[in-house]
């Protein structure tokens, strides 16, 4: 049976790269990788702080199938 899970998504086009959301995460599931951050879905855990650092407001929860 598959199951739903929340995934960080970052919108590339409005992220500023001030690397805060990968500094405050708890599990590295986000980096800076040349000029753009990477995330690693398989190690978020949905704790949202993330989200609740960027400036930009450009990182956001979405629903992904396991």
């Amino acid at each position: 049976m598959e199951r739903m899970a929340r995934k960080i998504e970052i919108n590339h086009d409005k992220c500023i790269q001030c690397v805060g959301c990968a500094s405050v995460c708890p599990v590295m599931a986000i980096e800076l990788v040349g000029l753009r951050m990477k995330t690693y879905p398989e190690k978020c855990i949905g704790c949202g702080a993330c989200v609740r650092v960027c400036p930009a407001n450009c990182i956001r929860f979405v629903e992904k199938r396991e």
